[in-house]
């Protein structure tokens, strides 16, 4: 098994780079605590994950666009893209954050322990999920239904180890929504 030091080398560069724009304090730490989850095996290769905003895109990169799911988006209108490794570039993952904090979770949220990484995890181990599917670990199911498979792997890996004494209560709690949603959805029908 290798050392601590040799996990910090696979991990990949975060690098930030905004125009006009100011992340809230302490979200590179977060985007830090959710890396440190991620077992560095599936990391080699990664090169670096930029944090960014869609201000700090050049006309051409506006212009751009991206798969998601079947349709085609524009790269400014996306919360993260990821890069495959080529022969002259190294595979890179980049955050657009202003995109990820428009979405609709509340300011409040990032100040409760549990739910601060509510979404952003979702979008960082979604292209972490392409990565892996790319590099790694090759499955035929369709890009974006690997990747959102390995987003939740992930994200219960990340929550089971950050948030351990919090899984007694979660378990009924998420019991408890499964039979309030098919109750729901009963009567609907």
């Amino acid at each position: 098994m290798g050392s601590p030091a040799d996990a910090d080398v696979l991990r990949p560069e975060l690098v930030e780079n905004y125009r006009d724009f100011e992340p809230p304090a302490g979200f590179r730490s977060l985007v830090e605590d959710l890396l440190q989850s991620v077992p560095p095996k599936y990391l080699a290769g990664l090169k670096t994950i930029v944090l960014t905003n869609r201000d700090a895109l050049s006309r051409d990169q506006r212009k751009q666009k991206v798969w998601s799911r079947n349709r085609k988006i524009r790269l400014a209108e996306a919360r993260g893209a990821y890069y495959e490794a080529t022969r002259t570039s190294p595979a890179s993952v980049t955050l657009y954050v202003d995109n990820i904090l428009a979405s609709h979770v509340p300011p409040w949220i990032t100040k409760v322990p549990l739910l601060r990484y509510c979404d952003l995890d979702t979008v960082l181990f979604h292209e972490i999920g392409h990565h892996i599917h790319a590099a790694h670990v090759p499955i035929y199911d369709g890009k974006e239904n690997v990747a959102e498979d390995w987003s939740r792997t992930l994200k219960r890996r990340f929550f089971r180890r950050h948030y351990w004494y919090a899984l007694p209560l979660l378990f009924p709690l998420a019991s408890a929504i499964k039979v309030a949603k098919r109750i729901i959805s009963l009567a609907k029908s």
